[in-house]
């Protein structure tokens, strides 16, 4: 009786559990590996380094989503595309170089990554600043990953 209690238990177990494989391919497809958030990040920090050396303002503006905003301590948040311009044009009065190292870069979603960097700004070649800052990039329409919060000590 042991041996056919058990046999009907082993085949009834397969139908407790079940897994839709398409199911669990769908959402693993959904959100790319934090080493793929890493290249982007990279990629596109490259971009924002190069905007600085070139001060490009324009350029540095269209990095950012419309809706972008830094958070400073102890200063006014930058908040909209003029208040950003007077913040690039001020920042180019003394610095022509930056220098970004990402440490920690991750997927908060799908069209959301967070990153921590440490970073070091430059004039003239010589180091004038620097400190940590975390990033929340957001992909757009179109696939495009931009800046939209800014954080930095």
């Amino acid at each position: 009786m042991r041996v056919f209690v058990a046999a009907f238990a082993a085949m009834l177990l397969p139908a407790c559990v079940t897994v839709n494989a398409t199911d669990v391919t769908a959402r693993v497809n959904v959100q790319p590996s934090d080493l793929e958030a890493m290249a982007i990040v990279q990629a596109r920090n490259t971009y924002y380094e190069q905007l600085v050396a070139e001060q490009d303002v324009d350029g540095l503006i269209a990095l950012h989503t419309e809706d972008y905003a830094i958070f400073r301590p102890g200063k006014a948040n930058v908040e909209g595309a003029e208040a950003h311009r007077r913040y690039w044009e001020t920042a180019f009065e003394t610095m022509d170089g930056l220098s970004i190292d990402e440490k920690t870069v991750f997927f908060a979603g799908p069209d959301t990554i967070i990153s921590h960097d440490f970073y070091q700004t430059f004039s003239d070649g010589d180091q004038i600043g620097g400190g940590q800052s975390v990033i929340v990039w957001k992909k757009i329409d179109g696939g495009v990953w931009l800046v939209h919060w800014e954080m930095f000590n």
